[in-house]
């Protein structure tokens, strides 16, 4: 390849309430607010090939992952995106923990608005990542969250 990826720089998400996002990981992963604050909507027009879009950006950091979190206000015509696990073009961020059970329970107990997709954690059994606990929540607007132990770690 004539160019080279040098590491990853943050991953985005646009969220329903900024403020709501911010307080969660905040307050139940422990992240940082580095900045906040609007776009020129001539240049966020620019860059998602959407006229009209207004948008505020959070960044925020914690154990070396940056998120950008986006909460757009404009154009009038956004759409909401709720995939499932199993539909083309869903993603998820997934964190490593050092117990499931506590942070799935922290994130309930946050807003009971919060969900898991499966009743319990489930134990890995085959591939890479054999042995390792795992279970997904979803945010109240959709953002799908993995948390995972590491038995190798």
């Amino acid at each position: 390849m004539p160019y080279t990826i040098k590491r990853t720089f943050h991953t985005g998400f646009c969220v329903v309430d900024l403020d709501w996002t911010i307080g969660f990981f905040q307050e139940v992963l422990g992240f940082k607010l580095i900045d906040k604050a609007p776009r020129d909507p001539a240049n966020q027009s620019f860059i998602t090939g959407v006229p009209g879009a207004q948008v505020m950006i959070a960044y925020m950091d914690c154990a070396g992952h940056s998120l950008e979190l986006q909460d757009y206000s404009g154009p009038a015509d956004r759409q909401h995106y709720r995939p499932r696990m199993v539909d083309m073009g869903h993603f998820h961020v997934s964190f490593v923990v050092d117990d499931v059970d506590e942070v799935v329970a922290a994130c309930k107990k946050y807003d009971d608005r919060i969900r898991t997709l499966s009743p319990r954690p489930l134990f890995v059994d085959q591939g890479p990542n054999k042995g390792n606990q795992i279970q997904f929540v979803v945010l109240p607007d959709g953002v799908h969250l993995e948390f995972t132990t590491r038995v190798n770690e």
